[in-house]
């Protein structure tokens, strides 16, 4: 799965000999269910959700579509044609009568019915992946109604960045609703909920959507912190800590393993897997299972990073595209009005978590305003305004070191420094030992057997062919 992100009509899947995490967690009983982006191939049935361990999939196969019409186009280069094509499945049907319904809303009401029809005998996992606020149709971040954005966010000036404040709102919106099915089905208090993103916002090009990586250096496709460090929020009664911000390192391979031990399941079993338990430093906030994080390594870009000594050293080699999404982009400037303290005491999903247990201490304004100051503690960091760095960065084109602890905004390249020596020599054996494991990239054309136009314009499992409904072919008389 290295290199460049699925296109739709590509044969490349996820290997079939790795073992996901819904398949994992059937062997323990779980149900597992679907609702959003999948992307990870669908040349063949097998390549889908439900072929890789989901009960049910409601959503989408490819890496976005239209927000209301659940298009996507791409460009088949081998015959030099633009195909387009529906791309809405309810598992292998295509939800046609779905199309015109935001995304967002239709997504969260899919999930509200999983979770209503959920056997409360048995454990479920349940992966919501929306679209929001990824860019759609046209590269827009669409809105699901115009003039009520401009009523309620007309104060913020620039449109790119209203509308993705927009969509994030309904966004929001369904995390709230969610928790509150949660809790209405008697299923929170002994649930956990994860809210996590798997990249920085896009800043350059034109799939950019009008997110903010601020202070932090790059977006989306760089290996600077602003493309690859995320910040996630995680919820539940199982917590043997609650109300505090985590700080250790930690990666997304580290879900499955994590999951699977909370779930029951015996981690040493697994093989070969690159992520940690991490479930009690999570629980107890207690030093992480793991010593590093590989940002990537990219043999056809000719880049790669790691990030060392528990999270602090960060040694980067080469760029994406000379440097082209490892800028630092602009400070928003929103025009903000207050934070809404009452929104977030009075929210769906803070009135659920209290219906748990009335006698328990919840969120009062000064814990808000707490875990805030703790967690923008980054932008309160002088290091974090050297304007002559931010203003023109070095791009990484050999090796550059970065201090994340003292710099996590990444403005001062440390790899001539002479007391970094040690570090630096110790970094880059690693990296080199890495590359050996390199698994080669196998990106692959647009397969013109693709075409939409052969399946009744949806895109299709188009390889297990005669599965797929066929456009009807007029007779010539």
């Amino acid at each position: 799965m290295q290199g460049m992100p699925i296109n739709a009509g590509e044969d490349r899947h996820l290997p079939n000999g790795i073992q996901t995490l819904p398949q994992l967690l059937k062997d323990l009983g779980y149900s597992t269910h679907m609702v959003g982006k999948w992307h990870l191939g669908s040349a063949r049935r097998n390549d889908t959700p439900t072929g890789k361990g989901f009960d049910t999939h409601f959503g989408y196969w490819s890496g976005y579509v239209g927000y209301f019409d659940y298009q996507i186009g791409v460009y088949a280069e081998s015959v030099n044609e633009n195909y387009t094509g529906f791309d809405l499945k309810e598992k292998f049907t295509d939800a046609w009568s779905e199309q015109g319904k935001y995304a967002t809303e239709l997504f969260t009401d899919k999930a509200l019915e999983v979770i209503g029809n959920q056997d409360k005998n048995t454990p479920m996992f349940l992966a919501v992946t929306h679209l929001a606020v990824h860019t759609g149709k046209d590269n827009l971040v669409e809105v699901k109604d115009e003039k009520a954005m401009n009523e309620t966010f007309g104060y913020i000036e620039d449109l790119e960045r209203r509308r993705y404040v927009d969509a994030l709102s309904q966004l929001d919106k369904s995390v709230g609703k969610i928790v509150e099915k949660l809790q209405q089905q008697d299923m929170l208090k002994n649930s956990v909920i994860i809210f996590l993103s798997d990249n920085g916002a896009q800043l350059a090009s034109e799939y950019r959507n009008g997110g903010s990586n601020y202070p932090l250096r790059g977006g989306k496709f760089s290996l600077h912190e602003g493309g690859i460090r995320n910040t996630a929020a995680l919820y539940s009664p199982l917590l043997k800590q609650k109300g505090y911000v985590y700080e250790e390192i930690l990666h997304i391979t580290d879900w499955l393993p994590t999951l699977y031990s909370l779930a029951g399941g015996n981690v040493s079993s697994l093989k070969d897997i690159d992520g940690f338990d991490q479930w009690q430093s999570i629980s107890e906030n207690k030093s992480s299972n793991r010593e590093e994080i590989l940002a990537n390594i990219d043999e056809v870009e000719v880049y790669s990073a790691i990030i060392g000594n528990k999270g602090r050293y960060k040694l980067v080699n080469g760029s994406f595209l000379s440097g082209l999404y490892d800028t630092y982009g602009p400070k928003i400037n929103d025009n903000n009005i207050d934070y809404n303290i009452s929104g977030i005491l009075n929210s769906q999903v803070n009135k659920a978590i209290r219906q748990l247990n009335a006698s328990r201490k919840y969120l009062c304004p000064e814990s808000i305003q707490n875990l805030r100051k703790i967690s923008s503690k980054i932008n309160e960091d002088n290091k974090c305004k050297n304007s002559k760095n931010r203003e023109n960065p070095e791009i990484c084109e050999g090796f550059c070191l970065f201090d994340l602890v003292e710099d996590p905004c990444e403005t001062e390249n440390l790899i001539k420094d002479e007391s970094k020596k040690e570090i630096i020599s110790g970094l880059k054996a690693r990296l080199a030992e890495i590359w050996k494991q390199l698994v080669p990239q196998t990106n692959k054309p647009v397969d013109a057997n693709s075409n939409p136009a052969k399946y009744n314009g949806t895109w299709c499992t188009w390889l297990d062919d005669e599965l797929c409904v066929k456009t009807p072919t007029k007779s010539v008389s």
